[in-house]
């Protein structure tokens, strides 16, 4: 059996400011649309028999319909071409109220499409591939990871069986997913997982890499695109899996835009004339970079005054000319907030930003801080996911 697997493509993710003129979308978001329908023209390309999608395959509960049916779309090829797509929950479609549809289900409309929202074991072809989705409270998945993997075992009776699970590991390194949602429990212990699977499919992390565990193939694919800058030297990955007498893993690299961080500068004492002069020196040397490109400019300790000083709309211009995809302006000024015992209702920021401050201006919060700060911002994203689906 040949197997393709994918993960973390974020369907319906927005970022930056430029928009798509032919559909009117955020034209980031059409990065991910289109970086998981490269991904299913190499499972037509490569025959597979199965086109694994392990967790947050959109973004939110609610994607735009648009985005819905153009995946709706592609499925249906897939479907055509006897390709059995299988997707398995993550914590980013998983609702975390009982009103709210999991988006995935509405893809079962189309033959040969799976969506894996309870944990089962799902039988293709001889083959049992055993599915554990996120639940709601994903921070309990240390402890809830084992109860769900032994009910989705009761079907099992294969003797060949496959892993689909989406979770944070221990031993996993980390990256742009923690940016994504707040993550407040215990990761699981690859331990945790028996040896008794051919290969274990794992969506959630970021990179691409292999966990460690004995004989046992265990990988993370990765997200399909780029989220974050600390990904810009970072290739992507799908991987083809092909299951026999043994299990044999192909990494295969995906096209994904390209970030390019052209300054990253202390500006300590620097008028506006001079860091505006290394900003644009910068760009230039880069020029032949630029094309297509996300690009970042980051700067750091600018005085304050200053700051308001500098040919910002000079710069946009000039990395415009070059055909830069967008941009990621990242000044950071040496002005900072004094700490008080109490904080007033002079400061107007982000709810986060807000809760940090009240936060850190408690004196009884001491020792606890971080914990406070971790379930206000869940309790925040919570907040973000209910009128997301209200509009």
């Amino acid at each position: 059996m040949k197997i393709l697997q994918t993960a973390d493509n974020h369907v319906g993710e927005t970022a930056y400011s430029r928009i798509d003129n032919s559909t009117g979308l955020n034209a980031r978001g059409l990065d991910f649309l289109n970086s998981f329908k490269d991904i299913a023209d190499i499972a037509l390309n490569q025959h597979v028999d199965v086109f694994l999608v392990v967790g947050d395959f959109f973004t939110r509960v609610n994607p735009h319909p648009r985005y819905i049916l153009e995946v709706m779309k592609t499925l249906r090829k897939l479907s055509k071409a006897d390709i059995a797509t299988v997707f398995v929950s993550g914590n980013h479609e998983t609702p975390r109220m009982a009103t709210t549809l999991n988006p995935l289900i509405l893809l079962e409309q189309i033959d040969n499409v799976y969506a894996i929202v309870e944990p089962k074991t799902l039988t293709i072809d001889g083959i049992d591939f055993v599915c554990v989705p996120t639940p709601v409270n994903f921070d309990q998945i240390k402890d809830l990871f084992n109860p769900m993997l032994d009910n989705a075992l009761k079907d099992s009776k294969s003797n060949t069986k496959i892993l689909a699970t989406h979770l944070p590991l221990s031993q996993a390194v980390t990256s742009s997913e923690k940016i994504l949602e707040t993550f407040i429990g215990e990761s699981v212990d690859v331990k945790q997982i028996p040896k008794k699977f051919a290969y274990v499919a794992l969506g959630h992390m970021h990179n691409f890499q292999r966990i460690p565990h004995g004989s046992t193939p265990v990988y993370y694919c990765g997200s399909s695109e780029r989220y974050e800058f600390n990904e810009e030297h970072d290739d992507k990955y799908a991987i083809l899996i092909e299951v026999d007498s043994e299990t044999k893993v192909i990494p295969i690299k995906l096209s994904a835009r390209n970030m390019l961080t052209i300054i990253n500068a202390d500006c300590s004492g620097l008028h506006a004339t001079k860091i505006t002069r290394l900003v644009l020196d910068a760009v230039e040397e880069n020029k032949d970079k630029i094309k297509d490109s996300l690009v970042r400019v980051k700067l750091e300790n600018i005085g304050i005054d200053e700051y308001r000083l500098i040919q910002w709309d000079s710069i946009r211009e000039r990395l415009d000319e070059y055909g830069a995809f967008d941009l990621r302006l990242q000044p950071r000024t040496v002005v900072s907030l004094p700490a008080q015992e109490r904080l007033e209702g002079e400061y107007v920021f982000p709810p986060s930003k807000e809760l940090e401050l009240y936060v850190k201006g408690k004196k009884e919060y001491e020792g606890i801080k971080e914990k406070l700060l971790k379930l206000g911002n869940e309790v925040i994203n919570e907040a973000k996911e209910i009128v997301q689906s209200e509009t």
